[in-house]
């Protein structure tokens, strides 16, 4: 497996690195001169992540409340742009300060605007084009937005903007040459707004004077809004708008006005320090020997903003260390914050690192009405079934912090009600917001307003072991802001630098890869007799070294569990799975059906249901269909085949995701040397002579080439998997627990002369034990099968390499004929002497044997 190298000697090896390049000669080939850019870019990418500061991000979609939250929790709610709709348009980074205990929470009286590097906004742009082309090309293919958008690069490309230019105007209903017409009326508004804000984009990047990549402006801190807050939503023009000439300089950012609000396209982030005053929020450990910072991140989905606000928070969010996520705690499941969550696993940080790195908070608390309880009511047969925001969040958790022990990462909060109780100044935030403050205030004025601490306390009797109690204590005592500052610096202090190094681990293999791939452009000084032969061994050696790393990490992902981190992409996760199939099961509409009817119920059991009426028909009368009740196991059974199947469906999904991943990871460092076994080098062209005189059989090395094709064997077993998957599982009528078609105990015709037993048979408690058997059931035969899945996938590629190992040439192979080899000279070893003085710094081989493999080396790692 790749070195892992503590943060000291990560810097190290980038010291190492960038000093190497420094004292190299100019490249003599452009092989050379392209593998020197790769190794110089991979040094300083490395670099900026050991030195990296803590950071936490703040992500959430847009009117969740995340800015007003974000100001509460530092003691000035109106610290970030605050409204009622989606404000937050740039990412704004905060690097804390602590201030002086009474005078507030203060800004810097300047701010740094970042703008975008060209290539950075080039993959903005081919971000917002391709999704508009996809979805145009499915709803309106007429339109040709695939052709006209698909393969064009507006920033770096030959044609520029001019295609859609040409284009855009027939999302407007004009008429296009080459396009069929279709209706304005036809075309959805969201993919006008989608070609205003490439117009947007466009008319800034045209109108910029060197601002893209350049350093940062720094401007008065009173004006930086203009870049922070959207543009007011407003109606979709009913003309297509022409495009703007524009003139932005930074002389002219710097001024502020019209080019102030004009660069917002353009921005990366906007950068403030804040002094955080300790009244609210103690930062003096959190802050000791470290730095650290807060980063607020657009609304993910925000109207006014159509895949800019996503791909830079994908991009910014890559090297975050932690990641607060607000949810809003009146609309749990949040299908937008999982589709978020799983773009970020998508794009290489593992799950389990994810659920390591988030902590969630059910924000806007102040909205759940708090459930009226009887006298002596018991808070329910799992206490949350009575909240339905509780019960949501308890069941959406673990799709995003996973299994583990991470149950301290979730919160619940109200950022309104916490800076009322604390007191806080919240006069300069918007007016919308100060209505919503006024009302909250109102509210909690009322002297019989309901709390939650009679349910906490109920709720504490029932589940001993929760953690619920505590939360909703936490909240009713501040809002919940101090539980999230607790939480916050607890959780980087803890992780903060764990997170960082994974992170840099993560560079650290580009540096790696990058290394080996210099040494294989750059000029060789040695006798080139033997030079062929010499290179062919390195190259075996690497190969050896690469199939160990492979199959050390197919046996740490074949288990029921991971013991240690394996180094690529790991597999599905089937715990996840299954809590996934339990959370569906459990959650289906008909388990609440039943607790409803038996609250309704005068002897709260679950009443018998009423037997189907059936009569005579008229000619004129249509035969209505029983509707499918609670009353028999039918619906169950229904619901247990479906979420089965429904689940089979998704794990192949993210088996296939997994499989590209993984592909992908080993693909980079396999490609080269499979290209260079079956390329016309010299060192390559000796293979089957070597493998003739060795193994007496130069067939093996047509095998080994074979085998190491990973394309062909993920190609292999993504088409195989469905074969897979059904040659493991079970007829769901055999995994279901309840009987089929049997009537329960609260059917029509049910009866069986035992009250006791009836009542006890039809006890909510009863409903409740039966749904938590189907669930379970359901949740287990799931992880079964993709266990048994993985399983068979591993074995495969298990097989594989083994026989790629079994293939390599040994090194004694590698010896040149004897009458091949010159007659040593003494003044050979003189030279070589000479060459290894003091004067010499450090080859690429010595690099790559003293911080790639590990040899022992003067101040080196060991």
């Amino acid at each position: 497996m790749t070195r892992r190298l503590s943060l000291n000697e990560l810097q190290g090896y980038v010291q190492e690195v960038e000093a190497f390049l420094e004292a190299l000669d100019p490249p003599q080939t452009p092989a050379e001169e392209t593998a020197r850019e790769t190794l110089s870019q991979a040094a300083a990418k490395l670099g900026a992540r050991v030195a990296a500061p803590i950071s936490l991000a703040v992500v959430g979609e847009f009117t969740v409340g995340k800015s007003l939250l974000l100001g509460a929790l530092l003691g000035r709610p109106g610290l970030l742009p605050v409204e009622e709709r989606p404000t937050t348009g740039n990412i704004t980074v905060l690097r804390l300060r602590e201030g002086t205990a009474g005078t507030g929470t203060r800004l810097g009286d300047t701010s740094k605007i970042h703008f975008m590097t060209r290539d950075r906004l080039a993959s903005c742009v081919r971000e917002i084009t391709q999704e508009l082309a996809r979805l145009l090309d499915e709803q309106l293919p007429q339109l040709n937005a695939g052709k006209v958008l698909g393969g064009v690069d507006p920033i770096g490309g030959p044609q520029g903007w001019q295609p859609f230019l040409a284009w855009y105007r027939c999302l407007w209903g004009q008429q296009t040459p080459g396009l069929q017409h279709v209706e304005a009326d036809l075309i959805s508004s969201r993919f006008r707004d989608a070609a205003l804000e490439l117009l947007r984009i466009r008319d800034a990047e045209q109108g910029q004077q060197g601002l893209l990549g350049s350093e940062p402006v720094v401007i008065g801190t009173e004006a930086v809004r203009r870049v922070l807050e959207l543009p007011v939503a407003s109606a979709t023009p009913d003309t297509a708008p022409a495009p703007r000439k524009l003139t932005i300089t930074r002389e002219g950012v710097t001024a502020g006005g019209a080019a102030l609000s004009d660069c917002f396209p353009l921005v990366e982030r906007v950068e403030q320090v804040v002094e955080v005053d300790p009244v609210y929020w103690p930062l003096g450990e959190l802050l000791d020997g470290r730095d650290v910072q807060i980063l607020d991140f657009p609304g993910v989905g925000a109207v006014g903003s159509f895949g800019r606000d996503r791909n830079l928070s994908r991009q910014a969010l890559q090297d975050i260390h932690s990641i607060l996520l607000v949810l809003p705690a009146h609309h749990l499941p949040s299908d937008i914050a999982l589709d978020f969550w799983q773009m970020l696993a998508a794009d290489g940080r593992s799950q389990e690192a994810l659920g390591t790195a988030a902590l969630l908070v059910a924000n806007q608390f102040d909205r759940i009405v708090v459930p009226a309880l009887g006298a002596g009511q018991p808070g329910g047969g799992t206490g949350l079934g009575r909240v339905d925001s509780l019960n949501s969040l308890d069941a959406f958790a673990p799709k995003i912090i996973g299994q583990g022990d991470n149950r301290e990462q979730i919160f619940l909060a109200s950022a309104v009600t916490g800076l009322l109780i604390e007191q806080q100044p919240w006069e300069e935030v918007s007016e919308q917001t100060l209505d919503v403050i006024r009302d909250t205030a109102e509210r909690r004025a009322e002297i019989h307003r309901p709390t939650w601490h009679e349910f906490a306390d109920r709720l504490a009797q029932d589940r001993p072991d929760s953690l619920w109690p505590q939360r909703l204590r936490a909240y009713e005592e501040d809002g919940g802001l101090g539980a999230i500052r607790h939480g916050v610096q607890r959780h980087l202090a803890r992780h903060g630098d764990a997170h960082r190094l994974e992170r840099a681990h993560a560079a650290q293999r580009d540096l790696d890869l990058a290394l080996r791939a210099y040494r294989r452009a750059a000029p060789r000084d040695d006798d080139p007799e033997d030079a062929a032969y010499q290179e062919a061994a390195e190259r075996f050696r690497e190969l050896g070294k690469l199939i160990g790393r492979i199959l050390d990490d197919i046996e740490l992902m074949d288990g029921t569990g991971l013991t240690k981190r394996p180094e690529a992409p790991v597999p599905p996760d089937v715990e996840t799975s299954r809590a996934k199939v339990r959370a569906a099961v459990y959650g289906a509409h008909w388990w609440e059906q039943l607790v409803q009817r038996a609250l309704r119920s005068p002897d709260h059991l679950v009443p018998h249901g009423r037997p189907h009426q059936s009569g005579p028909l008229s000619p004129r009368t249509r035969h209505i269909r029983p509707r499918p009740t609670a009353d028999d196991t039918t619906v169950f059974q229904q619901l247990f085949e479906r979420v089965l199947a429904d689940q089979r469906a998704l794990d192949l999904h993210e088996l296939e995701r997994w499989l590209e991943e993984w592909r992908g990871y080993w693909s980079a460092e396999i490609g080269p040397l499979r290209e260079w076994l079956d390329s016309d080098d010299e060192s390559a062209l000796l293979l089957p002579e070597l493998y003739t005189r060795r193994l007496h059989n130069p067939q093996i090395l047509d095998d080994l080439l074979e085998d190491l094709d990973v394309d062909a064997l993920v190609a292999y077993v993504t088409d195989n998997a469905p074969a897979f998957l059904e040659s493991t599982a079970a007829e769901p009528a055999h995994a279901f627990p309840l009987q089929p078609g049997h009537a329960l105990p609260w059917h029509a015709a049910s009866d069986n002369g035992d009250t006791e037993a009836d009542e006890r048979s039809r006890h909510p408690l009863a409903v409740l034990q039966m749904r938590a058997a189907v669930a379970d059931a359901a949740a287990g035969q799931v992880g079964t099968e993709l266990q048994a899945l993985l399983r068979q996938v591993l074995h495969v590629f298990r097989d594989t390499f083994h026989r790629a190992r079994e293939s390599l040439l040994d090194q004694y192979a590698f010896r040149p004929p004897v009458s091949r080899k010159a007659p040593e000279r003494p003044e050979d070893d003189g030279a070589r002497e000479a060459e290894d003085g003091s004067g010499r710094g450090p080859t690429v081989d010595d690099l790559i044997r003293k911080w790639l493999n590990g040899e022992r080396g003067d101040g080196g790692p060991k």
